[in-house]
């Protein structure tokens, strides 16, 4: 998804730090003030990340005492030339480039699933330092990053840099985090933790209408976000009315009509007639809003057939043999599997976990 988008990113960095040297500085690349701050960044991050594995094979060197106060001594300055003399090959840049512009695009529209499979990359558990490094290529969202560094920072004395973090307990703070933030948000501020989703469509994309996205990205960002109900709303609109782009304006629309029929629709359902007993207020209300919302979920048979149906649309023949072969190893049979249960789900978070399982088992 989103592919003709980020091909118009990665040509465009692509030709900012374009060069006919074998390799171009780290140092460049910092410089170059064409290049969003977003992708200088996610370089700097990666070379450090270079830098995090050599000290690993340093310091596992049997040959050496790296613990000898002499060395450690210099290590600080050593670890400073590493970063100053940082270049990245042809082959290495091209790489760099599009895993930053995907993994930027990743964390915009879906956050908190990002954040997972980005940081911990199939594995159970992670350290906690070389959690705060992943967290260094990432500069959107800065509520969320900073909410994450704050907590480390918060961690006991006892605490180490190298205390093991679990996937699940990760996920858990990230939605504490994400959660936290956004609870007391007015409705104008909610909409604008889309900025930066706006601001990479505006130059990813100039066929779209002005100040606009499109309705899927926003679909995918309210479903990593759990707001359910509203994400609904824009599917049906999506699918029903062919919504492709959402403006700010239309966004604000769709939340307004969401939040006045859950307001109708609950008092409603929950009034007792004087016959009845008197309901607990928490179970009820719960459940009432429950029903509501499925109640105006569309048909999941026409919703999946119009996902079928445009993906075949979308993919022609020979992308889709490209696909067979890069990414399922020549397995037409996997790649058939893994789309259908792709369309089969109902909601983008679910979709998001069953390519994010399949990638994991493909390490």
């Amino acid at each position: 998804m989103f592919e003709k988008e980020l091909d118009r990113v990665r040509k465009q960095l692509k030709q900012q730090l374009d060069t006919r040297q074998p390799s171009i500085p780290l140092s460049a690349i910092l410089a170059n003030e064409n290049v969003h701050p977003a992708y200088r960044a996610y370089f700097r991050a990666e070379a450090e990340w270079w830098l995090h594995e050599e000290r690993a094979i340093r310091s596992s060197n049997p040959r050496f005492d790296t613990g000898n106060e002499a060395l450690r001594a210099m290590f600080p300055t050593l670890d400073d030339l590493y970063i100053k003399a940082a270049r990245f090959d042809h082959e290495e840049l091209t790489a760099t480039i599009d895993a930053a512009v995907k993994t930027r695009l990743n964390f915009l529209v879906r956050p908190r699933t990002t954040l997972k499979w980005f940081v911990f990359r199939g594995e159970p558990t992670k350290p906690l330092y070389e959690i705060l490094l992943r967290l260094n290529y990432l500069t959107d969202n800065t509520y969320l990053l900073d909410g994450i560094r704050q907590w480390a920072k918060s961690r006991p004395a006892e605490s180490s840099a190298n205390e093991i973090l679990s996937v699940v307990e990760f996920e858990r703070i990230v939605e504490k985090v994400d959660n936290d933030a956004i609870l007391d948000l007015s409705q104008d501020e909610f909409v604008r933790l889309l900025d930066g989703i706006y601001a990479f469509f505006a130059e990813a994309d100039p066929d779209l209408p002005p100040e606009s996205v499109p309705t899927e990205a926003v679909i995918i960002f309210l479903d990593d976000k759990g707001a359910v109900p509203i994400s609904q709303a824009l599917e049906r609109l999506l699918y029903r009315e062919e919504l492709r782009a959402l403006t700010r304006l239309k966004f604000f629309d769709v939340i307004d009509t969401v939040i006045a029929n859950i307001e109708e629709t609950v008092p409603e359902a929950i009034t007792p007639t004087p016959s009845d007993p008197v309901p607990a207020p928490v179970p009820e209300l719960v459940e009432t809003e429950i029903t509501a919302e499925i109640s105006e979920v569309p048909d999941v048979p026409d919703v999946h057939a119009a996902r079928a149906e445009r993906f075949r649309t979308m993919l022609d023949v020979s992308s889709k043999e490209r696909v067979i072969k890069k990414v399922f190893n020549k397995d037409a049979e996997l790649y058939s599997q893994v789309v259908s249960d792709v369309l089969r789900c109902v909601e983008w978070k679910e979709a998001a976990g069953v390519v994010d399982r399949f990638f994991a088992r493909q390490g």
